[in-house]
């Protein structure tokens, strides 16, 4: 039976079995992950919370970082992806809890030495959640998450002789496909001033950022835009038409050329 090409996001089981091969197969969650579990300083830890955790990529690696003894809950939204997690990275020092970021006092009863989220801060009401989880960490506990540089007010794409990757998907879909590319929403940025500000309002005492750059490859972009929540362009395309032209137009890009993207990292402490 062939899939709808319309799917319900996070919460579909075929997308989160792609994402989770992608987080199995490529470096970046890995890498990013081993970044925050850095700056958490998780020596000795016992409890850690995975914020978002999707299918338990940053748990896993979260792991390493900790004791035998180190425990992490992961705290996510979509059954479906916690379900995926479960079974392909089960394991009795990983607690899976279903629920929203905002929620995250009402499920974490004792003390957390560290709360940690790769990737998906921007998808949250982070006024809410900085509450949150300042209730839940030990006094002196830290707080590590990154931004992309697109929701962080960063610059991410530096000036290139040739199309990128995504302009030609852009560029297809217009010419090929009769795509009216819809009125971009401009999100709020989480720069680190206004989250320096919220953090210190939330009751964090000390707030450090910086900014990393992150250098990947087409090949990568190429599977991440495979997988259907995240193909493009956005719209009323069917995900059989994104992944022609997403075919087209990585046979004409430069495959030579480097993806480049900025990171905002922020760690807090309780």
């Amino acid at each position: 039976m062939q899939r709808p090409d319309a799917l319900t996001g996070w919460d579909d089981e075929h997308n989160a079995e792609l994402y989770d091969r992608f987080t199995r197969e490529r470096t970046f969650y890995t890498d990013s992950s081993r970044d925050l579990a850095a700056r958490a300083d998780l020596t000795d830890k016992q409890l850690v919370i995975d914020l978002c955790g999707g299918t338990g990529a940053t748990a896993t690696v979260l792991l390493e970082s900790l004791p035998p003894h180190g425990h992490v809950i992961s705290i996510d939204s979509a059954p479906a992806m916690q379900a995926v997690g479960r079974r392909h990275r089960g394991t009795p020092r990983i607690t899976w809890i279903t629920a929203k970021a905002e929620d995250l006092a009402k499920h974490a009863s004792a003390p957390a030495d560290a709360v940690i989220c790769n990737s998906a801060i921007w998808k949250t009401n982070t006024t809410a959640v900085f509450v949150a989880v300042q209730r839940v960490l030990r006094p002196g506990g830290r707080f590590v998450f990154n931004v992309g540089g697109r929701f962080a007010g960063l610059t991410d794409r530096e000036p290139h002789a040739t199309a990128s990757l995504n302009d030609l998907i852009t560029a297809i879909a217009v010419a090929d496909y009769g795509y009216v590319p819809p009125q971009q929403r401009r999100r709020p940025s989480l720069t680190a001033a206004i989250l320096r500000k919220q953090l210190k309002a939330a009751g964090f005492a000390t707030v450090t950022t910086d900014v990393l750059t992150r250098t990947g490859t087409l090949e990568e972009k190429r599977a991440w835009l495979s997988i259907p929540l995240f193909a493009r362009p956005p719209g009323q395309l069917t995900h059989t038409q994104r992944m022609e032209i997403l075919r087209k137009a990585y046979a004409q890009v430069d495959k030579t050329r480097p993806v480049t993207t900025r990171w905002l990292i922020v760690t807090a402490q309780a």
